[in-house]
C-alpha cells in the first residue's frame, strides 16, 4: 500500500463544465436546456426510441419539468443525465460537473465477481482489500440496479464499469437513494478471517480537495510487465509468446503503426513465438482501422498455423476496440479476459453538443453499428457483451505480487487451443466456402488478400478460400463485387457451390434417388435437383433454409465420401 491523493475518484466518463455561476440557472434556462437536451437527442440519434417508448421519455421530461423551479442545479444535471440514459446506448450521455459534487473517500475495484475497497482514508488502510459486503446495508447488486437509471449502458457489463467509475459520488448517491442527502456511506467490509467490519464515510467537497485527509491505496508489491501503460500500444516477449499493448484505436504520432508493424515482424522473425497476444483489455475506441496494418501482417501466420492469435478482453475493451476484438475472432483468433462492456452490435460514431445555460456537454449516437453485417462470429450475437473463448478473471493475489493472471494462463498453454464446438450457430456463405475447400482437399494461398469482392475484410480467415472459389469459378457473389459473406447460407446457396465445385473438377457423381427434389427458386433450381439426386442433400430441409454449422458439415461430409467413392 501507498499513500496517495488521488487525481480522480469521480466519475470518468463524465466530462466537466464551467458556465454555471454562483447564481446557478432560473426556472426558464432549465426549461431551454431540458427542451434543447430532448429535442438534440430526438433529431439526431439514429434510433433513439429502440430501447425506451417515446411516451417514457416525455413522462420523464415531463416530471423533470415540474420542478424546475425548486430544484437546485446539481440534481437539475441528474435529472438531464436520467432522460438520456433511456436511450440505453453506451455512447449517447451527458456530462455532469463533479466539481459541484461532494466525493466520498472512497474507490473499488473488481476481482472476478468480488467488490474490494481499493482507495480508502489512512486510518482505515487495514481493510484495503477486503470484499465490500454492502453500502448502507444495499449488496452491490442492488446499488448497481438504483444506479443504472443514470448511467449510460447498453449492457450489464458496462453497466458494472460505470458504477464502478461513479462510485463515491455523493449528490449521485443519494439522487439514487442509496444514502441520504448529506448522510455518511457505510461500507460492510468482509476480512480473509470472515469477520465483518463496518466503516462510515463523510462526503468531502469536490472542489477543495487539497483540504482532504490523506489517502491510501491498494497497491502491487511488484508491476506486471504488462500492466497497463499510458501508452499508445508497445510489445515485449512474454516467455514463448509475443504480447501487444494496444490502449487506444489512434495511431501513436511519434510510432506511426505501420513502422510499429515493422517492428513486430523483425520481432517475430528474430525470435520463435508460439502465439501473439494483442491486449485490448484497457482500450475505450477510436478508429477501429488504425489495427488493419497490424492484423494484415499477422493473417498469413494465422491462416498456416504458423501462431496462435489471441486477443484479450475485459469490461474497458469498449467501442472501436470491440470491432477489433471481433475481427481477432474472424480472422482465425481467440480471445481470453472477460466478457466486454461494449456490445457486440450497438449504437456509436458519435457528435457532441453543448447545452446552451448550463454548459453542460454531451454526445449521442450517430448510427448503428451491426457488426453482423460484416463479420461471420457476429452473427447473431447482437446488443451482447463479446464472451472470450477462454475466461480468466484478474485475481486479486496475482494483482498485489504483480502478475497478469490473463497473460500468464494464455502464454502458459502448451497444446493449440480448441474452441467450444458450436454445432448450432449459423453458418456464413464464407464460413461454408472455407468448409468447402477443405472437404474436397484443395490448397488455397494463405497469403492472399485480396479477391473479387470488395466486402471482404483482407484479413479474414476466409479470404483464400473465397480467392480459391472464385477462381475456379464456384462463387460469383450476390452483385457485382459483392459476396456477402457473414450472410447465413441457405441449403440452395450451399447446393449451387457444390455443383460449380463438381463440374469445374471435372466429377459427375452417380444418381442415388429419383424422388422430387425440394422446389427452388429458378436460378438454384437445377443445382438443388442434382445434388439431390446423389444423395447430399438432407431430407425434410427446404432449399431457402439457413444453415448451421452442423447441417454445412454434413452436406460436405457427404461430399466428401461420394468423391472418395467416385474418384
Amino acid at each position: 500500500m501507498r499513500r496517495i491523493i488521488p487525481l480522480a475518484l469521480s466519475f470518468a466518463l463524465l466530462l466537466s463544465v464551467t458556465a454555471l455561476g454562483a447564481g446557478g440557472l432560473t426556472a426558464e434556462q432549465r426549461q431551454e436546456d431540458l427542451d434543447y437536451l430532448y429535442s438534440t437527442l430526438r433529431d439526431n440519434h439514429p434510433n433513439l426510441f429502440a430501447n425506451t417508448p417515446e411516451s417514457v421519455f416525455l413522462s420523464k421530461k415531463a416530471e423533470i419539468e415540474s420542478r424546475l423551479s425548486e430544484t437546485d442545479d446539481v440534481t437539475f444535471l441528474l435529472d438531464l443525465m436520467s432522460l438520456a440514459a433511456l436511450a440505453g446506448d453506451s455512447h449517447t450521455m451527458l456530462s455532469f460537473d463533479t466539481s459541484l459534487c461532494h466525493i466520498y473517500p472512497v474507490g473499488l475495484s473488481r476481482f472476478g465477481e468480488e467488490w474490494v475497497a481499493a482507495v480508502l482514508p489512512e486510518a482505515y488502510s487495514a481493510y484495503l482489500g477486503t470484499r465490500v459486503a454492502a453500502v448502507n446495508g444495499l449488496t452491490m447488486t442492488e446499488v448497481t440496479e438504483k444506479l443504472a437509471p443514470l448511467l449510460a449502458s447498453d449492457n450489464a457489463v458496462r453497466l458494472r464499469r460505470q458504477v464502478e467509475q461513479a462510485f463515491g459520488i455523493a449528490e449521485l448517491f443519494a439522487y439514487a437513494g442509496i444514502t441520504e442527502e448529506g448522510g455518511p456511506l457505510l461500507l460492510t467490509l468482509a476480512g480473509e478471517d470472515g469477520a465483518s467490519h463496518e466503516i462510515s464515510l463523510t462526503a468531502l467537497p469536490a472542489a477543495n480537495r487539497s483540504a482532504w485527509p490523506e489517502l491510501s491505496q491498494l497497491t502491487p508489491n511488484a508491476s506486471a510487465p504488462t500492466a497497463a501503460q499510458n501508452r499508445y500500444y508497445f510489445s515485449l516477449p512474454v516467455g514463448d509468446a509475443y504480447y501487444i499493448q494496444y490502449n487506444t484505436c489512434m495511431e501513436d504520432p511519434e510510432l506511426p503503426m505501420e513502422e510499429f508493424v515493422e517492428q513486430v515482424a523483425a520481432d517475430l522473425a528474430a525470435g520463435d513465438y508460439g502465439k501473439v497476444l494483442i491486449d485490448l483489455r484497457n482500450n475505450g475506441g477510436g478508429s477501429d482501422g488504425v489495427l488493419v496494418p497490424l492484423l494484415l501482417y499477422l493473417a498469413p501466420m494465422v491462416r498456416t498455423g504458423a501462431i496462435e492469435l489471441w486477443g484479450l478482453i475485459g469490461e474497458a475493451t469498449f467501442s472501436s476496440a470491440v470491432i477489433n476484438a471481433m475481427e481477432i475472432r474472424e480472422m482465425g483468433g481467440f480471445l481470453a479476459g472477460e466478457p466486454s462492456g461494449g456490445s457486440v452490435d450497438h449504437f456509436g460514431a458519435v457528435n457532441t453538443f453543448t447545452l446552451p445555460h448550463s454548459g453542460l456537454r454531451g454526445q449521442y449516437s450517430t448510427r448503428y453499428i451491426s457488426l453482423a453485417d460484416y463479420l461471420s462470429c457476429a452473427v447473431g450475437l447482437g446488443v451482447t457483451p463479446i464472451q472470450p473463448d477462454l475466461t480468466v478473471s484478474q485475481t486479486l493475489t496475482d494483482y498485489l505480487s504483480g502478475r497478469d493472471t490473463a497473460v500468464e494462463a494464455v502464454a502458459a498453454m502448451e497444446e493449440p487451443f480448441t474452441p467450444a464446438a458450436a454445432p448450432g450457430r449459423p453458418l456464413s456463405r464464407g464460413e461454408f466456402t472455407a468448409l468447402l475447400r477443405q472437404s474436397v482437399g484443395a490448397e488455397a494461398d494463405a497469403g492472399v488478400i485480396e479477391t473479387p469482392f470488395g466486402d471482404l475484410f483482407p484479413f479474414n480467415a476466409y479470404v483464400p478460400d473465397v480467392a480459391w472459389a472464385a477462381e475456379l469459378g464456384v462463387v460469383n457473389g450476390v452483385a457485382e463485387g459483392v459476396f456477402d459473406p457473414a450472410r447465413t447460407i441457405t441449403l440452395a446457396e450451399a447446393a449451387v457451390m457444390v455443383e460449380r465445385y463438381l463440374s469445374a473438377a471435372g466429377v459427375t457423381l452417380p444418381v442415388l434417388r429419383e424422388d422430387a427434389a425440394p422446389p427452388a427458386a429458378p436460378w438454384a433450381a437445377e443445382a438443388v435437383e442434382a445434388a439431390w439426386s446423389q444423395g447430399l442433400l438432407p431430407e425434410g430441409m427446404a432449399a431457402q433454409t439457413p444453415l448451421c454449422r452442423a447441417d454445412g458439415e454434413q452436406l460436405l461430409e457427404r461430399l466428401a465420401e461420394a468423391l472418395t467413392a467416385n474418384p
